[in-house]
């Protein structure tokens, strides 16, 4: 019986690599997504399309659809050529990149690397199972797989690894998991036990850093927290002894952990551990800038009676009495100088008659 074109449609699949969906869906566009399916639909039926074809057929226009072109290329997922557009076959890429063909077992392979192996492989198991439904991405293995190398982790610890990001909901982010691998292989985490006193470490980290932003009244960023975590980590100061040195900006207007970690320096370059010795340390220097403070009391009071005494220090005169009574004039000598001048004056003055005051020259 022949199917005539109209039905071919109707009757047909397009297979999709679980690769795709797996590892390379959750990081592209829609429109890619929906370029990538197209384009694997017309592959199949040996048709050709152009970028003209794909904007008419997704309601886009052709730049958007070369843009969507260019994001699966640089995926891996297509080969753009002059006049073409070839697909990718990403199965057989990653069957080449994971696995390598073993032709022969190594001489130094015993029994207890057998066993090691078969414990990765049952963590890889259990990883798949828990954390991906049992479809795990093939990627996925030979990422742990280089974690075990790179990072010498036990099996536990990579566990560990994904519960955490799994919490944070961070499973869809390489790069994240990676940077929390790093950042546990810089902490010298290799057993479990190791990462055990790791997150003791860290929750008591975490409770300081909320203690001394709740004091300080103060919201705590990403370098305060690495001030504080000194304190703890390197410095292995108890909150107790932490709280001291917070009791010290009590008189500040605007405190700072700064000012807080010189003092904490100060602490520790004096090989200060314990509650008492701090105490003790905090006395003594008190006591010892009191004193201080006294002894240039007394020399600048000196210093001050010394310089008061010293203003107008001259020889006194000495002045006889009559010396301030010649300020003043004698009432009765002057009474008898006005008097004199008086009787003068008068007989110097000829009399003029009453009949001489009539006449004129």
């Amino acid at each position: 019986m022949q199917i005539d074109e109209s039905r071919k449609l109707l009757l047909s699949d397009t297979l999709v690599p679980d690769i795709f969906i797996t590892e390379l869906m959750p990081s592209l566009s829609g429109l890619s997504v929906k370029v990538y399916l197209y384009l694997l639909m017309t592959a199949r039926n040996s048709r050709q399309t152009t970028e003209a074809d794909l904007a008419r057929r997704l309601g886009s226009d052709p730049d958007t659809i070369k843009a969507a072109n260019l994001e699966l290329a640089q995926a891996g997922l297509l080969v753009i050529h002059d006049r073409s557009l070839e697909l990718t076959d990403i199965k057989a890429s990653e069957i080449e990149r994971t696995y390598r063909p073993r032709t022969s077992m190594p001489p130094d392979e015993n029994e207890q690397d057998i066993n090691r192996f078969t414990l990765r492989e049952k963590l890889l198991k259990d990883i798949a199972k828990t954390f991906f439904q049992g479809l795990m991405a093939p990627s996925w293995y030979a990422e742990i797989e280089s974690w075990f190398d790179r990072y010498q982790f036990e099996p536990e610890v990579i566990y560990a690894l994904f519960q955490e990001c799994s919490r944070r909901n961070k499973l869809n982010s390489k790069a994240y998991i990676n940077r929390v691998a790093e950042n546990w292989a810089a902490r010298k985490i290799v057993t479990y036990q190791d990462l055990n006193n790791y997150f003791l470490a860290y929750d008591k980290v975490n409770k300081a850093v909320n203690k001394v932003g709740k004091k300080l009244r103060k919201t705590m960023t990403e370098y305060d927290e690495e001030i504080v975590s000194r304190w703890i980590e390197q410095y292995n100061y108890d909150f107790d002894v932490i709280e001291i040195a917070l009791r010290k900006t009590v008189k500040l207007a605007n405190p700072n952990l700064e000012f807080i970690d010189k003092i904490i320096q100060e602490w520790f370059s004096n090989q200060l551990r314990t509650i008492e010795q701090v105490k003790s340390y905090e006395e003594e220097k008190a006591a010892r800038l009191g004193s201080e403070r006294a002894r240039h009391g007394q020399s600048g009071s000196s210093a001050t009676s010394a310089r008061r005494q010293s203003i107008g220090n001259f020889d006194q005169r000495d002045y006889a009495a009559d010396f301030f009574e010649s300020f003043y004039d004698n009432p009765q000598t002057d009474a008898q100088a006005i008097s004199d001048t008086s009787g003068k004056r008068d007989s110097q003055v000829e009399p003029v008659s009453p009949g001489e005051l009539g006449q004129t020259d």
